[in-house]
């Protein structure tokens, strides 16, 4: 492990973009010492990403400098594992193996999905999310890529969703993402802690004000996440790549974008210093 003052890698979603191109946006990520990128473009599309531009992003990627470390997963409206129609199912296994691929095409290790939400968490639903992550393990398997489930709204759903797929399939396919501003939201952020950090495998790091998914950076002033016990549960974990925040950029909350990349920096170092060890 590196002194926790040296300067770590780290890592930014593209949902923090500002109005620029790919390529410039991913240069000012670089710039302010975000070395690596967590892939979220088309993730509500119900369309595929092209070979064209995958290629473009391949290639600005490699102009920057920037290294994907994980990609996010397709949650097109109504187009989900769980989905109650058959060939809405069949339609988001299809996107979760296009998925996985451009997963390994773009150099990730993991691909997060989300557990049922915004719908009760039935045997039957269960049994649908189950059966599309067992159906699609052979290709992560293949791949060599991890499936980290995240939670999300509803403190009963992620409970009996990661229990299960934890309990179903071993952890070098099935991983856990920790997304603390859902966990805020879901009230379920204790559970969680207690739960699921042997599973960790992609962190969404963000905060907000415990009733909508602001996704502001950690430790804004107005957060209510309890970044002390965050960085107890990181240490505590098997997570060991760069510390990963999932922000958005507001200019009326943050003026420029060089600002909001700022905060996000100096929000990595401090996390990286209540560790006690820089990650990565």
């Amino acid at each position: 492990m590196k002194d926790a003052s040296a300067r770590p890698a780290a890592s930014l979603s593209d949902k923090g973009f500002g109005p620029a191109t790919v390529l410039e946006n991913l240069r000012r990520f670089r710039a302010h010492g975000f070395t690596h990128l967590h892939f979220s473009h088309q993730w509500t599309s119900p369309d595929p990403l092209g070979d064209e531009a995958l290629a473009r992003w391949q290639a600005d990627l490699e102009e920057s400098g920037v290294a994907v470390l994980d990609v996010h997963g397709c949650h097109p409206k109504d187009v989900h594992l769980w989905s109650s129609d058959a060939a809405a199912r069949a339609r988001a296994l299809d996107l979760f193996l296009h998925r996985l691929r451009v997963t390994r095409a773009l150099g990730g290790d993991a691909m997060v999905y989300h557990v049922p939400t915004h719908i009760e968490p039935t045997k039957e639903v269960l049994a649908w999310f189950v059966e599309g992550l067992r159906e699609a393990e052979p290709l992560a398997r293949e791949l060599g890529l991890i499936v980290a489930l995240e939670n999300h709204y509803q403190a009963e759903n992620d409970r009996r969703a990661l229990a299960l797929a934890f309990e179903t399939f071993a952890a070098d396919y099935i991983g856990f993402t920790f997304d603390p501003g859902h966990a805020l939201i879901s009230g379920n952020f204790e559970w969680l802690l207690a739960n699921c950090a042997d599973r960790l495998r992609v962190l969404h790091l963000n905060d907000n004000d415990a009733r909508r998914d602001h996704h502001w950076n950690p430790y804004d002033p107005a957060g209510k996440a309890d970044w002390t016990r965050v960085a107890d549960f990181l240490r505590a974990s098997p997570y060991r790549k760069p510390l990963q925040l999932e922000v958005s950029w507001r200019a009326d909350r943050h003026g420029t974008h060089e600002a909001f990349l700022t905060e996000a920096r100096v929000a990595v170092r401090r996390l990286s210093a209540a560790i006690g060890a820089v990650v990565g």
